[in-house]
């Protein structure tokens, strides 16, 4: 990737008006005006997650959230991956999930279970994740429950700017 891309991670009781708006806009250009998701985005869980995004010359690219073991899962997660669609094959999501492994690691040990939209399983599949669900609908999109055992290190190394 040619371009440089800052990785910043806050929780969200943390995150300025700017930060939690701009990750609202992301999160609806990706879900609702690009693949059409009907059900509610902002949640609950938002409020007890960690954010992180991706943010290139001063643009917020990628989004995730990283939410603690117990929340939704017995397991911490990672949710709500999005990248904007011309920024997309630049390996941005890899490297922010990577770097949500290794955050959770560090933070809450143990598993990280998701529900990854079945066309980028392969993403998560390099990434040490392994399929524990046959297919179902999520939104009206196609999921597989994923589960990854010790999120102790990723194999990116990609490093973090924590911003507090």
């Amino acid at each position: 990737m040619a371009e440089s891309v800052a990785i910043y991670i806050k929780p969200f009781g943390m995150l300025t008006p700017k930060e939690l708006l701009e990750a609202v806009r992301l999160r609806q250009e990706v879900f609702y005006l690009e693949q059409h998701v009907d059900c509610q985005d902002c949640d609950r869980v938002d409020e007890v997650s960690v954010f992180m995004w991706a943010e290139c010359e001063g643009r917020m690219v990628g989004f995730l959230r990283m939410i603690p073991p117990g929340a939704v899962y017995a397991e911490a997660s990672i949710g709500r991956v999005a990248v904007l669609k011309e920024w997309r094959r630049r390996g941005i999501a890899r490297r922010m999930v990577a770097v949500a492994l290794e955050h959770i690691g560090r933070e809450w040990g143990g598993d990280v279970r998701i529900s990854s939209q079945e066309y980028i399983v392969p993403l998560y599949e390099q990434l040490g994740f392994r399929t524990v669900s046959e297919p179902y609908a999520e939104a009206g999109i196609p999921h597989r429950k994923m589960l990854k055992k010790g999120a102790l290190q990723s194999e990116c190394g990609a490093e973090e700017n924590e911003k507090f």
